[in-house]
């Protein structure tokens, strides 16, 4: 049980990049269940508030493009809709 080698691949995947104990844990807590995680980390609203906060303390939409990953457009999007 010890050896990652005897495991299936996806928890060999894991070991790999979380360590053996990170990866039981998780088995131990998630096993059998179906995980879908999100491409991005921050929540989306929580982002945009930050975006909005960076911009009026006047980061260009061109470094806030860069720092969250986004096209310009999507930034003058973000940037445009009313926070709610």
């Amino acid at each position: 049980m010890d050896d990652i080698q005897n495991w299936q691949a996806l928890y060999q995947e894991l070991a790999r990049l979380i360590g053996p104990a990170a990866t039981r844990k998780l088995c131990a807590y998630y096993g059998g269940a179906q995980i879908s995680f999100p491409r991005r980390l921050l929540d989306q609203q929580r982002e945009a508030a930050l975006i909005c906060q960076e911009y009026a303390q006047g980061v260009s939409v061109v470094a806030l493009a860069r720092r969250h990953n986004y096209s310009s457009r999507t930034i003058r999007r973000i940037l445009a809709k009313p926070l709610t």
